[in-house]
């Protein structure tokens, strides 16, 4: 089946060269030059990927992000020629699965797709749960499902936010290394010989302060997640 994306970009040329870019991907790709007519694309097409710039006619690239998570769960990547590290962290709290610097390299970009569309992409529905559930104290994970709940309310969790927190909740006091949650999210199983960028890293604290931020964390108590200065993270209930 021909996998479907939507680019969100005003300028025409890159407009024109991110189409065949994943055109040559594979994707039928449906391209819009403003946020609102790129949002209600998404809403029609449900595509399986939206790409969407920051700087943007009508709205821009975070509030369409905000938007489009509103309505759809389908992958959406940040591509954006503003790299700094307020707009990456904007990125990522507005629902991006990923934040990628202007230029781009089309082998790198398309990789990051692959990997990006490797991860669970769809909610199963509780019949059809394999397993059963993560539990610490009032903290509840279904790994079947993708449930997350903490003392009795269901918590909204990107995938990745999700995959943190059961790759944390799966070794409970193990210091789990910051590369390794990179490339888990990048689904390369944890191979610590891969290049993990700079960006990468960054990425990972932006999805940990905003996983922990939604478990009512401050990060200084650690009730759930402790940082481990230099290494990672361990997932340490407290009671």
């Amino acid at each position: 089946m021909t996998r479907s994306a939507v680019v969100i970009e005003d300028d025409d040329d890159l407009r024109s060269l991110l189409s065949q870019t994943l055109e040559q991907h594979g994707f039928a790709v449906h391209a819009f030059p403003d946020g609102p007519a790129g949002v209600d694309a998404v809403r029609h097409l449900r595509p399986d990927l939206t790409t969407v710039d920051v700087k943007l006619d009508g709205i821009d690239g975070f509030e369409a992000v905000r938007r489009i998570r509103a309505f759809h769960d389908g992958y959406v990547l940040i591509i954006s020629a503003v790299d700094d590290e307020t707009a990456t962290v904007e990125g990522f709290r507005s629902g991006a699965d990923d934040y990628v610097i202007k230029p781009w390299r089309p082998y790198e970009l398309r990789a990051r797709i692959d990997a990006l569309m490797r991860r669970p992409r769809t909610l199963q529905s509780p019949e059809n749960v394999s397993g059963g559930w993560l539990e610490a104290g009032g903290l509840r994970l279904s790994p079947g499902s993708r449930r997350v709940e903490l003392d009795g309310r269901a918590l909204d969790l990107t995938r990745s936010e999700f995959d943190v927190l059961q790759a944390l909740m799966q070794r409970p006091g193990d210091v789990v290394e910051k590369a390794w949650i990179a490339l888990m999210l990048r689904r390369q199983s944890g191979v610590h010989g891969e290049h993990v960028s700079p960006h990468d890293l960054h990425a990972v604290e932006v999805h940990l302060m905003n996983l922990r931020r939604k478990l009512g964390d401050d990060g200084r108590t650690g009730r759930w997640i402790e940082t481990v200065r230099g290494i990672g993270y361990r997932f340490a209930r407290r009671d």
